[in-house]
């Protein structure tokens, strides 16, 4: 399945704040990324205070259980000799460090698609057909493309002219892509603006636009304004998720039956210059999300609870459905994709310890599972694993571990930092690697839960941080 395209454009806000008029290069990806945005980008996969009513609250009452203490499995060996399909066809677009596009499938050898050095977001159609991408010279001149993955077709669909044509605000310096995506199950591609500014801040552009992939006619289908900061299309690609600062809406793909505000929030404070964006959560029939709501000062009011709550998405009262306390900034709260689980983290004492507690959304339980100085990776694709690091540790200390409820942790061939690392299936997942250098060779593996990793492509080194996306 496609990475979620909305990870992704929360970092890449992150980004954009600290560096504008730099287009950044996204880490995605990002926490996943860019290691030294980390703690700023798990804080935004966070989600806002509501002003929607609430229904009768459940809260978790059981006591947490003892934190279980990671297995030291053996350490997992790193070898090529793994197949490369492991009964699935796995077609993975890569950025190198040096600003190229690759592209890789399952049995087959690494392909350089682009070779100018200058590609600063992408990503991958649902069919594995085409990568959509964006370039930028200087960092300010941007233009958006279209190229086959076989290296062929590659053609230009928004050039710099049609960014400069575009309207923007009196004090900015330009217009530049922000969000890039496709339409789940479709061939149409996605993308969002942004306006910089000679100094700090950026203007979410607040626009959806599409691209035709065969034809590369670009047209609008939401206004400046009439969009969201981000955008989260449902699995099936009917509907769409909009999400601004202080509100979620909800559309159909083609633009009809705006459900505005079904859940409405105050501004959350960051700390820092870039705004909150929700991360809404789609249930796999798209009936309804959920979403994680931070207090709206978890710093300054630490004893403030954080919520979830969940919205119908054929409109009607979103309702909150459990309570949590995360105690201030820390690595933050995930709902997993089942809808059914929610992990969070909640600090202990000073000196950056936490501990990781997993709790039943319907309020039956929660599990304190872990304690240290502990970082967020992602989950599993089945919902009930994720990925988490003892994130304070050094050396063999520091790994990363596949933790389930119930269940102790395994220790994962991952490096001890894994950057951008993503579930594939079952327990098949990708991540980078480095080698420490400066500038670093980074290194694309498939993992394997319990098993070996194999090298998927050596990446060349440069000034950029390598990324990926997928399909299968």
């Amino acid at each position: 399945m496609n990475r979620a395209i909305a990870s992704v454009f929360l970092l890449l806000v992150l980004v954009l704040a600290a560096c504008a008029p730099q287009t950044p290069q996204t880490p995605q990806i990002d926490s996943d990324s860019l290691g030294t945005i980390a703690a700023a980008t798990v804080d935004a996969l966070l989600a806002p205070t509501q002003t929607a009513q609430a229904q009768p609250e459940t809260t978790a009452t059981e006591e947490p259980t003892p934190a279980i203490t990671p297995e030291a499995t053996p350490a997992l060996a790193t070898t090529a000799e793994l197949p490369a399909d492991a009964g699935m066809d796995l077609k993975v677009a890569y950025s190198d460090g040096q600003g190229n596009l690759w592209f890789w499938q399952s049995g087959g050898d690494p392909l350089q698609l682009t070779a100018s050095g200058d590609v600063t977001d992408f990503a991958l159609s649902p069919d594995g057909g085409r990568v959509f991408f964006s370039r930028a010279t200087g960092y300010v001149t941007d233009s958006l493309w279209l190229i086959d993955t076989d290296g062929s077709n590659e053609r230009e669909v928004m050039a710099a002219a049609d960014f400069e044509a575009l309207d923007r605000p009196a004090q900015a310096s330009g217009t530049s892509p922000a969000q890039l995506g496709w339409v789940p199950g479709g061939t149409t591609a996605v993308f969002t603006t942004y306006h910089y500014f000679d100094g700090p801040g950026f203007d979410p552009g607040n626009d959806l636009r599409l691209v035709n992939s065969a034809t590369g006619a670009v047209t609008t289908l939401l206004a400046p304004g009439q969009g969201g900061g981000s955008f989260v299309y449902s699995p099936d690609g009917a509907q769409i998720a909009l999400v601004t600062p202080n509100q979620i809406d909800l559309v159909n793909s083609d633009g009809s039956n705006r459900r505005a505000g079904v859940l409405a929030y105050d501004d959350i404070l960051m700390y820092t210059e870039s705004p909150f964006y929700a991360q809404p959560v789609w249930a796999a029939d798209g009936s309804r999300l959920r979403v994680v709501i931070p207090a709206q000062d978890r710093l300054g009011n630490p004893d403030e609870p954080g919520s979830v709550w969940e919205v119908p998405a054929a409109g009607g009262t979103a309702f909150k459905v459990l309570q949590f306390s995360a105690n201030g900034l820390g690595p933050g709260a995930f709902v997993s994709p089942d809808l059914n689980t929610l992990v969070y983290f909640q600090n202990v004492g000073t000196g950056g310890k936490q501990e990781l507690h997993i709790a039943s959304l319907d309020g039956s339980s929660d599990e304190v599972y872990a304690s240290g100085s502990l970082n967020w990776i992602g989950w599993a694709e089945d919902g009930p694993r994720f990925v988490w690091t003892q994130y304070g540790q050094v050396g063999s200390e520091r790994q990363a571990y596949l933790g389930q409820a119930g269940q102790p942790s395994v220790l994962l061939g991952a490096p001890q930092s894994p950057l951008d690392l993503a579930w594939v299936a079952g327990d098949r997942f990708l991540f980078l690697d480095n080698d420490g250098g400066a500038p670093p060779v980074w290194t694309l593996y498939l993992g394997t839960a319990g098993g070996p990793n194999q090298v998927v492509a050596e990446i060349a080194a440069g000034n950029q941080i390598p990324r990926f996306d997928f399909v299968r």
